[in-house]
This record gives structure tokens, sequence and C-alpha cells, in this order.
């Protein structure tokens, strides 16, 4: 079951990853949409929330700095729901619902990373030998207990 563990973090990881890039790839479109949302300083924010999205989500993928790395993630998706997912001032019904479904999807997954800051990363991670305090515990490739 320990295998669970890495897989689990592929795969929380992999649209952040993937997400973060493409802040840098499409920088101008994200940053007009950050515009319209009322983001201060729209492109610094997708350059600054584009790192935390990789630099987090490589932390959660290889269990370094998982917990940090979690945390980043959930501080990224709580402001993005409630900045730019705002369903509530939406009037087109479809628009609004699509808005709602993103907006709920980053709460869902921000409490996915906050699981991840409180449980660490679990077995078969990068962390560091007797590390407990949020960088990690027991030994390289095997589970704690």
């Amino acid at each position: 079951m320990g295998v669970l563990a890495p897989i689990g973090r592929l795969l929380f990881s992999a649209i952040f990853i993937t997400s973060g890039l493409n802040h840098f790839f499409q920088l101008e479109a994200l940053t007009a949409v950050a515009r319209n949302a009322g983001v201060p300083e729209p492109q610094w924010a997708v350059l600054l929330s584009g790192l935390a999205l990789v630099v987090g989500g490589l932390c959660v993928l290889l269990g370094v700095f998982a917990r940090l790395g979690a945390a980043a993630i959930a501080l990224f998706l709580v402001c993005a729901a409630f900045m730019v997912h705002r369903f509530w001032l939406v009037t087109d019904p479809v628009m609004a619902q699509d808005q709602l479904i993103h907006f709920m999807k980053n709460l869902s997954m921000a409490g996915g990373a906050l699981f991840i800051v409180y449980f660490g990363p679990g077995p078969f991670s990068l962390r560091r030998k007797g590390r407990e305090s949020g960088l990690g515990g027991g030994r390289l490739g095997l589970p704690m207990r």
C-alpha cells in the first residue's frame, strides 16, 4: 500500500507543475485574465504564482519540503478561488456555473494540499532521515511507522 503515496503525489502535483509552467508560456493571456479579475500587479502575480506552483508541485512530487510546497499550493488555490473565480458576480448563468465549478475545484484541491501539509509526503520520498517537523521523517524509500 505504500506505493500509493508516490502515485498520489504524482497525480496531485502534475496539474500544478503543468499549470505553473503555463503561467510562463501564456504570460500575456493569464496577465489579462488576472487584470480583468482585478488582481493587483497582475503580471507579477502570474509570475509569482507560476513559480509557487512549479516549485510547490515539484516539492510535493519528490517529497522534499512537501509540506511547504503543499502550503504554497493551498495558498495559491484559495487566493485564486476568491480573486479570480468570483461566480457570485457573474450575471450569465452558464458562466456563473463555470466559475462556481472552478471555485469549488480550487477549494477541493486546497483541501487535498492541506492533507499533505498535515500528514507529510508519506513513503518513498526524497526526504531526510529523522526530519518529522514538516520536512519528512523515516529513511529514504521506507514508510514511516
